[in-house]
């Protein structure tokens, strides 16, 4: 069966203008998606630290992978649903678990504390004890998870997988490589 010449150039007309349209439309959105690579998040941090965050910059910072973010709920609730890749560590279990998390901390520009809910505490502890322990990037999303859900953005329920870090070898405690 033979194409039609003037039937060929109209679709390749059509396939043009439907490109250049959603090529357009992603450009001016304010969310439109980065095609060839993503820029730098436009968030500012303070050297300083410190400090609530909101959640339109919590979420570029989570998008742009340049903070951590830890939940400071107990284990049970992050299982029922946490913010995806985050690492759970409840105040009470940061002396024990700190030494173990500071290599996954130590690569970030932020490291993002949260809990549940307008008046929990817990965030605001995991961050002063952050802080004491010498991190100056810490920043705290004061009814994190809420407002997390609420714009709909990525979870997970279940255990969290534990960081990989490379041990003094320098090979993957989980494969050996």
């Amino acid at each position: 069966m033979r194409a039609r010449p003037g039937l060929l150039v109209q679709w390749l007309t059509i396939l043009v203008l439907s490109a250049a349209v959603g090529f357009g439309v992603n450009a001016v959105r304010p969310d439109g998606l980065p095609l060839a690579r993503a820029a730098q998040s436009s968030v500012k941090l303070s050297q300083a630290g410190g400090g609530e965050i909101g959640i339109k910059d919590a979420a570029l910072l989570f998008i742009s992978g340049r903070a951590v973010f830890l939940d400071a709920r107990s284990q049970f609730e992050f299982e029922q649903g946490h913010i995806q890749g985050a690492v759970n560590l409840p105040p009470r279990e940061f002396a024990a678990q700190y030494q173990d998390l500071k290599p996954l901390l130590a690569g970030k520009e932020a490291v993002i504390t949260y809990c549940d809910g307008e008046n929990c505490p817990l965030g605001h502890s995991l961050a002063k004890h952050l802080r004491d322990a010498g991190l100056k990037n810490v920043f705290v999303l004061k009814d994190g998870w809420g407002l997390w859900q609420a714009e709909k953005l990525p979870v997970a329920k279940g255990r969290a997988q534990p960081p990989k870090a490379a041990n003094k070898g320098g090979q993957c405690f989980d494969c050996g490589s």
